[in-house]
């Protein structure tokens, strides 16, 4: 079982077919015995105390048990009554209407009707992606700030690496730039070299399904999760008949949402021994239905 906190009342679980039975309960009693399921959930919340503090003083108020790939279940708790959480609703719409008032006004978009070329693209992308973090929840400039700076920190780190080797999505650009370039001036080039396998660490478990919500079914390639300390490791396989133009994309969007990239080599192993798996295999998948 994995939990993590959505507010100070409400909690999420992601647990297996297997670890279900061996807290002795079976899937089909539980989806036609309400007292049967009730007595499930209070045991995930026993169970939750020994990882998470949040307030269950008001009980089980409502529920919603989801079904993920490879036999995973994604079941959200919440112990803060009905009123109050369509209080805490309406705030976070309001914020995002408010948001979307200040950063995607009429006149922003009138102007960038106006534009033409590389500029009104330019425009247009920065445009979609204002939408897009009001929509994920980014709904102030002080959120935005906070991620700017969390990407200078990064890029300061690895200014700072000295002779530490790592590939990232841009060494990969230009990796593949200078292939097609050597395909155009020799026919020996004509085998295109493949991406290799992948680990990406996240810190923030909330940007690792960010990052996996976007994603659509061409992306739900072979992966498995890991939590190591307080990283959550997502290791994927990337097929060969994938373009790597489609890797390159999974790899630079990862970084936006703060990940760290490198070549997967041996991981797996040495994870396997040292840290806590998550999800077995389908890993983007099931993060992607997750959201």
């Amino acid at each position: 079982m994995f939990f993590w906190k959505i507010d100070d009342e409400t909690i999420r679980c992601l647990i297996n077919k297997e670890e279900i039975g061996q807290m002795g309960f079976d899937l089909n009693e539980l989806s036609s015995d309400n007292d049967l399921m009730e007595e499930f959930l209070n045991a995930i919340i026993a169970s939750s105390k020994n990882y998470i503090n949040w307030n269950t003083d008001n009980g089980v108020q409502n529920y919603i048990a989801r079904a993920l790939p490879s036999e995973q279940f994604l079941i959200t708790i919440s112990c803060t009554f009905q009123d109050v959480a369509i209080d805490r609703d309406l705030d976070q719409i309001k914020k995002m209407t408010t948001a979307l008032r200040e950063r995607i006004s009429d006149d922003r978009i009138d102007s960038i009707y106006s534009m033409s070329g590389e500029e009104k693209e330019r425009e247009f992308e920065a445009l979609a992606k204002d939408l897009h973090d009001v929509c994920m929840g980014n709904t102030t400039e002080k959120e935005e700030q906070e991620k700017n700076e969390t990407n200078e920190t990064k890029e300061a780190e690895t200014t700072g690496a000295g002779n530490v080797s790592l590939e990232t999505p841009k060494d990969f650009a230009k990796g593949m730039a200078s292939s097609k370039e050597a395909e155009q001036g020799g026919a020996e080039q004509a085998v295109r070299p493949h991406i290799p396998s992948q680990k990406l660490i996240f810190k923030e478990f909330r940007n690792l399904i960010d990052f996996c919500s976007l994603l659509n079914k061409d992306y739900f390639i072979p992966s498995s999760l890991y939590k190591d300390s307080e990283e959550y490791i997502l290791l994927v396989e990337f097929p060969i008949e994938m373009d790597n133009s489609k890797i390159i994309t999974f790899m630079i969007t990862a970084e936006e949402y703060g990940a760290e990239c490198s070549n997967q080599r041996l991981e797996g192993y040495y994870l396997s021994e040292h840290a806590k798996l998550l999800i077995k295999d389908k890993a983007v998948e099931t993060l992607y239905r997750m959201n």
